[in-house]
């Protein structure tokens, strides 16, 4: 007869075990609220102030194409919409291990779109590159002066906030990884609002002419070449910023916070100025470097994902592994819900069946609520952390009663 999770004798959790998940709840910040109204923090006044400027200066510059282009370009701003949704629901589901609150996400996207990008960016890019153009020619200002503006000016703009967050939430956002998620929301409201922008300046440069077709176009350009842009670049300096600080979960390191910041911007310089690098005859030619370029950039954020998410999964394993020992867990349901997606995978094919997946996967969302009631409790059995328990018990009988 096969013993499975929920059929083992109760048992008494190692006072290591025990430690090790103390430890780990403190280090990791899972469980942390965030309260966003701060008078008394000079980072909430700094934030306040920047995105009030930027917001004033959004309304302001939207005015007047809005009233002649929004009726054409509602469509344009509808897929936009649609494809920030989306970027949004995948950077949420990759924050599986130790969930950043979405109270500081929200905080993140409208810095990144009204902060960084209307308040700082834009105010610091075409000046620059005027400078560029008075100093060396027209010529070479086309063809450099973005790669040598953009990419400090930018991520600059995004890092800071990144920077506020840490001192608005030094509670929750504790690892890089955290600094990796809040960085990439930075990035991804600085994409939605630039690309909005790319579409609304575009239509006017052809006087409002087909301005539904050329903002479309400009949109559905935007998001292909998107994937590779703001939220990979700003993603990757979230990360080194932690690094570079350090935090009460990740420890200094300012080598790799360094190379962390310096990646990012050496990726949008080259990006920014790969008509100078790679000159193309045609347009097909421009689209395959597209094509390698983007696969590169992709490949470098993944190798960046997977140094900073393992600390993460450590300090999720380290809080469910008591729940093994008492038999509420099994150590292959362990290693699933703190491994990556092939030992999910490698647990739902073990299973077998339909049902025996589904039930594996339910369990994994399940023993990922106990994770969260026992960081709110910090390791104590209260009524919510019992009630986790049971609905771990509950999904796998359940499951298993229908199949």
């Amino acid at each position: 007869m096969t013993t499975t999770a929920g059929d083992q004798m109760p048992q008494q959790n190692p006072p290591h075990l025990q430690r090790a998940r103390l430890d780990a709840i403190t280090k990791s910040g899972r469980g942390e609220g965030f309260r966003f109204i701060q008078p008394r923090n000079l980072c909430w006044w700094v934030y306040i102030a920047i995105v009030a400027y930027g917001a004033m200066l959004t309304i302001t510059m939207f005015a007047a194409p809005w009233h002649a282009y929004a009726g054409e370009l509602g469509t344009t701003i509808a897929v936009l919409l649609v494809y920030g949704v989306v970027l949004w629901w995948f950077t949420r589901y990759i924050d599986r291990y130790s969930p950043v609150p979405g109270s500081v996400v929200l905080t993140a996207l409208v810095w990144g779109a009204v902060g960084a990008t209307m308040a700082i960016a834009i105010n610091a890019n075409d000046p620059i590159r005027a400078l560029y153009a008075k100093a060396f020619g027209q010529q070479f200002a086309a063809e450099w002066s973005a790669g040598l503006t953009a990419p400090l000016t930018e991520e600059i703009s995004k890092g800071l906030g990144v920077v506020l967050l840490i001192y608005l939430a030094p509670k929750v956002i504790r690892t890089a990884f955290d600094g990796f998620i809040v960085g990439a929301f930075c990035g991804l409201g600085f994409q939605i609002l630039e690309d909005v922008l790319y579409s609304f300046n575009l239509a006017g440069s052809h006087f409002g002419a087909d301005a539904g077709d050329i903002g479309f176009g400009v949109a559905v350009q935007r998001m292909l070449t998107g994937l590779s842009g703001h939220i990979l670049f700003s993603a990757i300096v979230g990360a080194g910023i932690v690094y570079l600080l350090g935090r009460p979960g990740e420890p200094r390191n300012v080598a790799r916070g360094l190379g962390f910041l310096a990646i990012p911007v050496a990726m949008h310089w080259f990006w920014d100025s790969m008509g100078a690098f790679l000159p193309a005859p045609n347009d097909a030619v421009v689209m395959v470097e597209l094509v390698i370029v983007m696969l590169v950039f992709l490949a470098v954020v993944v190798w960046v994902f997977h140094l900073v998410v393992g600390r993460e999964r450590r300090y999720l394993r380290d809080i469910l592994a008591p729940e093994v020992t008492t038999g509420v867990l099994t150590d292959d349901e362990l290693a699933a819900v703190a491994g990556d997606w092939k030992q999910r995978r490698r647990l739902r094919k073990a299973a077998g069946g339909h049902d025996g997946r589904r039930r594996e996967s339910w369990v994994v969302e399940a023993a990922g609520d106990l994770a969260d009631a026992l960081a709110r409790s910090r390791g104590a059995d209260t009524p919510e952390v019992e009630f986790a328990r049971s609905e771990v018990t509950r999904v796998r009988g359940e499951v298993s009663i229908n199949s």
